[in-house]
């Protein structure tokens, strides 16, 4: 899975906030008016692709004009990007929420890693316990038998998702062996 950018998200939030499913900055500019939400992430689009000259064309009558107009004097886009990721307090709180709402998602992936390292162990543990084999947890539960010997033997969680880790560690949880 490829790294999420911030230019990558950003073009996606703003998308997805204006309704309109475009990255065009004319048509999500003409989205400001009825959703003022969209006014940070737009900036930072705009900012990122290099169309802040076109923002504030199509910006210049609207109330948004003079902070857009301001921030694109100030910071240049390395500058905004320091700001963003120390948390500076210098920008507005909408930008800083923008950054805090990317690493949120392009941490996802760290913190689902750690919660199948987490299942990963309790499996194990139950399978020692228990003598359950990774042939009856793929066989029973109609998986991947390279994912789950990946992940189960090598711990290798690139090769499970989330989602089957816990239905394996619940498989595993009320597995009853045949007497």
């Amino acid at each position: 899975m490829r790294k999420l950018t911030f230019e990558g998200f950003l073009k996606q939030y703003v998308t997805e906030l204006s309704g309109v499913q475009t990255a065009s900055i004319h048509k999500l500019a003409d989205c400001l008016q009825d959703n003022p939400r969209l006014k940070e992430p737009l900036y930072l689009h705009a900012l990122a692709f290099d169309k802040v000259d076109l923002l504030l064309r199509y910006t210049v009558n609207r109330a948004v004009a003079a902070e857009y107009e301001q921030l694109s004097n100030r910071y240049s886009l390395a500058q905004m990007l320091l700001l963003l990721e120390n948390q500076s307090l210098e920008l507005p709180e909408g930008y800083l929420k923008v950054w805090r709402s990317y690493c949120s998602v392009r941490d996802a992936a760290l913190a689902d890693n750690d919660t199948k390292e987490l299942i990963h162990r309790r499996v194990v543990e139950i399978q020692q316990k228990k003598h359950l084999t990774n042939y009856r947890i793929y066989a029973d539960l109609k998986l991947n038998p390279g994912n789950v010997n990946a992940w189960l033997k090598h711990n290798d969680s690139s090769k499970m998702s989330l989602d089957c880790a816990r239905q394996i560690y619940k498989y595993a949880k009320s597995y009853q062996a045949a007497r």
